[in-house]
């Protein structure tokens, strides 16, 4: 999954929990840097 894909996700999904699970369901367990975004995704709702 490239970085736009989850950025544009992010807008898709108006909760920001459900845009988390959306997104780390779309990574494979293995790729550490997309859980990574996942989370990068997560913390800029909370600013």
């Amino acid at each position: 999954m490239k970085n736009s894909d989850l950025e544009n996700k992010q807008f898709q999904i108006f909760d920001p929990i459900e845009s988390y699970f959306e997104c780390i369901s779309s990574c494979d367990i293995k790729d550490g840097t997309c859980i990574a975004r996942c989370v990068d995704i997560l913390k800029k709702y909370e600013n």
